[in-house]
């Protein structure tokens, strides 16, 4: 299956509302695709949460099946769950399942940034610097979907740098897996600057086309996002 350039769906759906109906440019299940993978990615769904076809179709202006298509599609790729009454539900990892998925990522995300740190244009740098700025003011203001949106936008503009298909595409299906857990995410570390911080250190490091140090960055920022996962996971038990 193609790459989903999950940055793409990221940026074009920053000026507007998660669910709002859709323009007929495209075919329509890959426009509710789409929207769909946004509102996944900003956590829109915490994880179990039922998604209604007929909701989506409703919000979005399309008809039953292409709303149905594109969440079909999601269920082959692990980002939504299904039930024998075709009831859609954002997906629900338990703690096993996260753990591998975030030790793959702190596999795979770095072997990218490496990669990226030599191949990335000087143009790059800039952009993923405003990017960091809106960060930081969408904590501050304690917008934390927004802040979500730009996390992702941020990191998955730096895999896409690498131009490895096949990598960043194994990673944006394990984001998507990942999206709605991240609702586990404490609202104490949401209004920190962490990862705001680390970011920081890694576009030095990459402007500096420093691989090792942009590896250690990244590594750090995922590294302290997971563990406060599995630590809400961990006392839930």
């Amino acid at each position: 299956m193609m790459a989903l350039h999950l940055e793409k769906i990221l940026r074009a759906g920053a000026s507007g509302a998660d669910m709002t109906e859709i323009d007929r440019g495209g075919t329509l299940t890959e426009k509710v695709y789409e929207r769909l993978c946004h509102g996944l990615l900003l956590g829109m769904w915490a994880p179990g949460e039922k998604i209604s076809a007929r909701s989506i179709c409703k919000d979005l202006g399309v008809s039953l099946t292409p709303a149905r298509e594109a969440m079909m599609r999601l269920v082959n790729e692990g980002a939504l769950d299904s039930a024998l009454n075709r009831t859609y539900s954002a997906t629900t990892l338990t703690l096993e399942q996260y753990r591998e998925i975030a030790n793959i990522r702190l596999l795979l995300e770095p072997m990218a940034v490496e990669v990226a740190a030599l191949k990335a244009g000087d143009a790059l740098f800039d952009d993923l610097e405003r990017i960091n700025e809106d960060l930081a003011r969408a904590i501050g203001e304690e917008r934390f979907r927004d802040a979500l949106r730009l996390d992702s936008e941020l990191h998955l503009t730096i895999y896409r740098a690498s131009e490895q298909p096949t990598l960043t595409g194994i990673i944006d299906r394990l984001w998507l897996r990942a999206g709605p857990t991240r609702n586990h995410l404490p609202v104490s570390y949401r209004k920190t600057l962490a990862g705001y911080d680390n970011h920081r250190v890694l576009i030095d490091a990459l402007r500096a086309r420093d691989p090792a140090a942009a590896r250690a960055a990244i590594t750090r920022d995922l590294t302290e996002g997971s563990r406060r996962i599995i630590a809400f996971f961990e006392e839930a038990e």
